[in-house]
């Protein structure tokens, strides 16, 4: 639910209210504990926030909302995100590894594979305007302060402050976006670590080829690279089809001298007149810890769709749905 009120010729008053329907999330359940079916409680509440817009001063946010550096590291034009994207733990992320002998160790998925960006908090934040520099393309700026939100398996945030930059451009028929941001972190024990991630991403509109990359480290938590090459065009005449491969590698994330390494695959399926998104994805995911310990292997597969009321937005190019969404 949103609402906007102009104050004057180039400042608006705005209003974003955003809730999940309280389904539990697959990131929380693991083998020893699985939430309700329906969880409603204060994390549910997505976005609660009041916005004061200037087209000259940019963008002023207090409440629930996204940090500064939220989805820094996810900058992605391959279409393929809800089958597959560098938010691993997005999927199971509170699942424990097994040793080789069958028993569950204390390692999660998300342990292994974190993203080291920001999340959604109550916040203060600043949105800088756009700044184009002609063929070179545009950035914009975001700073926050927040506090840091967990429940249970997920974090939704653990940034304190954070800044991001993003930028977006389109040469020819090649599309490009980027950002990068820094955070202050809670380190889990008491005190702070400092931490970065980045992503950026090209795609060739006629051939439909495109390319991600990522990475992120945190301040005595280890560091990550990510890739992912796709391919996503029009074949039958009803909407995009987006294939694309990963590949996720991280050091020290979980131990010191641990490796965490994870593949794979995805499709999305739009559907224009449907307003769908079909998807189907399947991953695999190992980590080699620093000791004698071995770990089994932990596969996965996601399948679904999506539904988004589109009427409204179906003249928006690419940059624009990455840039406002």
């Amino acid at each position: 639910m949103r609402f906007a009120q102009a104050l004057d010729g180039q400042t608006t008053l705005k209003g974003n209210f955003e809730v999940s329907l309280g389904l539990r999330q697959s990131a929380a359940i693991s083998q020893l504990y699985t939430p309700a079916m329906f969880d409603w409680s204060s994390h549910s509440v997505r976005k609660a926030e009041a916005i004061i817009e200037s087209e000259r001063w940019g963008r002023l946010s207090l409440g629930q909302g996204s940090m500064g550096s939220d989805g820094v590291a996810e900058t992605d034009l391959s279409g393929t995100s809800l089958a597959n994207y560098v938010g691993i733990s997005d999927i199971a992320g509170g699942y424990f590894f097994r040793t080789a002998s069958g028993t569950l160790s204390s390692v999660r998925i998300t342990d292994v594979f974190p993203t080291f960006d920001g999340g959604r908090s109550v916040r203060l934040r600043w949105d800088s305007p756009e700044i184009r520099f002609g063929v070179l393309g545009g950035l914009r700026f975001a700073v926050s302060i927040g506090k840091e939100d967990f429940q249970r398996n997920v974090t939704l945030n653990d940034a304190l402050q954070d800044a991001g930059l993003f930028y977006r451009n389109q040469i020819g028929n090649v599309t490009l976006a980027g950002s990068f941001g820094v955070s202050n972190v809670d380190d889990g024990t008491g005190g702070t670590a400092g931490q970065a991630a980045g992503s950026f991403s090209l795609l060739h509109g006629p051939s439909g080829l495109n390319a991600t990359f990522a990475t992120g480290s945190r301040d005595g938590f280890g560091h990550y690279g990510y890739v992912k090459l796709g391919v996503r065009r029009d074949y039958f005449g009803i909407g995009d089809t987006a294939f694309s491969v990963d590949y996720y590698e991280s050091f020290d994330t979980a131990a010191t001298g641990g490796r965490g390494q994870s593949y794979g695959i995805g499709v999305v399926q739009t559907l224009d007149k449907q307003d769908l998104e079909l998807f189907l994805g399947y991953r695999l995911h190992s980590y080699l810890g620093g000791g004698l310990v071995k770990h089994r292997d932990i596969k996965t597969v996601s399948f679904g769709l999506r539904w988004k009321f589109r009427k409204l937005q179906q003249h928006r190019s690419i940059l624009e749905e990455l840039w406002q969404g």
